[in-house]
């Protein structure tokens, strides 16, 4: 946060407080954003290859997507929807008990 006034701090209103703290967590992710885009560049400039930032190393748009929205896991530039995961799970285990149920 870079701010070391307790006097300035203590004197703001929980509003101002949660901006703040919001805006110093965006700037976290604009860091980020730039490290990701040298690492990319300097990538591109040993191998000659072209990678997707979003892909492949942080998405900032959907972190800022997520600070703005209120996720605590912000970091974690892709979400992994398990939707998928759980409902196969399901299935096989209402085909275990008909299976255990037919032998």
């Amino acid at each position: 946060m870079n701010l070391y006034d307790v006097d300035l701090i203590m004197s703001w209103t929980p509003n101002e407080y949660k901006a703040f703290k919001k805006g110093a967590l965006l700037q976290v992710v604009d860091n980020y954003d730039n490290m990701a885009r040298m690492a990319v560049f300097n990538r591109i400039a040993a191998n000659k290859k072209k990678l997707r930032i979003e892909k492949d190393l942080f998405d900032a748009k959907s972190a800022r997507d997520r600070i703005t929205g209120g996720d605590k896991a912000w970091k974690e530039s892709k979400k992994i929807d398990t939707t998928r995961h759980a409902k196969a799970q399901e299935a096989m285990k209402k085909w275990a008990e008909n299976l255990s149920k037919k032998g």
